[in-house]
């Protein structure tokens, strides 16, 4: 009999690579496999790996045509800060939006749209009717594969976090060596942070689950606000400092010099983007998996050692 593959579209970043860790440990009798969008090729034992870019239809064929599964949670490089005048790809209507709609195409031209057993698309929180960059990109890739006819699975998960992430990590580092805590904006936003192994067991059960195909799905652990967040970032690191808002304004015109940075977390519409009100209802597991609350993610994670 045939081994049956999972593609990871995006296997190699934060959250990809702890999905295929967890997939990789409960379902040994599947072949996996990664499209990476990085200029190496990866060396993972065991793991197929195919490289090339969401954008070049040609590029996606090889590894398609051997997918049984799919999992995309590939995201571009330096998220959330978009870089267009590096290229489409480094932006989300050109990764999330542009790029799903050009997995969708490369799937008809091989004619394996009914032979996909599950394609597993991470959306995220919030994709509602907003002008965002971000919410528009995730609509286009979501409305392309309801469209297609294959099955899927959409997933919209909160803020995801732990350790080697690009935000919660500042967050730690703001706690320890800043002589206060700094707020974008009131610190009023809601949302529901997730810790990424958490998120990555209900990628790997949602994916062989056909009774949840056709469905979208709001992951998110109970509600708290970015500035609940700060606090208990604050409290985890041992640390008593005031936290001081910085008005949206402000915020949004460094970014306009600091996005020119290599590696600067911070644009005018990262900005937005972690400011962005995003509450879900709040669940206290799902698929089995109980979440942490974020002192005990942290800890798990980590990312406070």
């Amino acid at each position: 009999m045939t081994q049956q593959r999972v593609l990871f579209i995006g296997g190699s970043g934060f959250i990809g690579s702890a999905a295929l860790k967890e997939l990789s440990e409960q379902r040994p009798d599947l072949a996996l496999s990664v499209f990476s969008t990085g200029k190496r090729r990866l060396a993972v034992s065991g793991v197929e790996t195919f490289v090339g870019s969401l954008l070049d239809f040609n590029s996606l064929l090889p590894a398609l045509e051997k997918a049984d599964y799919i999992v995309q949670c590939v995201q571009f490089p330096g998220h959330p800060v978009e870089r267009p005048w590096l290229g489409s790809q480094y932006t989300y209507k050109g990764c999330d939006g542009a790029g799903t709609q050009n997995i969708v195409r490369a799937l008809e031209h091989l004619g394996r749209v009914d032979s996909i057993q599950n394609y597993l698309y991470l959306s995220g929180a919030a994709v509602g009717e907003s002008k965002y960059n971000w919410n528009v990109a995730k609509r286009m890739a979501e409305k392309a594969l309801r469209d297609s006819g294959v099955k899927h699975v959409i997933l919209r998960p909160s803020w995801v976090y732990g350790k080697g992430d690009r935000s919660m990590s500042l967050f730690v580092l703001f706690a320890r060596y800043l002589p206060f805590f700094p707020l974008i904006g009131s610190g009023e936003n809601r949302l529901n942070p997730v810790w990424v192994k958490d998120l990555a067991k209900i990628i790997a059960a949602a994916l062989l689950d056909e009774h949840n195909f056709g469905n979208t799905l709001n992951i998110g652990s109970p509600q708290l606000t970015m500035r609940e967040v700060a606090k208990i970032v604050l409290a985890e690191t041992g640390q008593s400092k005031p936290l001081v808002a910085h008005p949206l304004w402000m915020m949004k015109s460094a970014g306009l010099f600091a996005q020119f940075l290599p590696f600067s977390p911070l644009s005018p519409g990262s900005v937005d983007f972690l400011n962005m009100d995003a509450p879900l209802e709040p669940y206290e597991e799902m698929f089995g998996v109980h979440f942490k609350s974020l002192a005990e993610g942290l800890k798990a994670s980590g990312m406070l050692r």
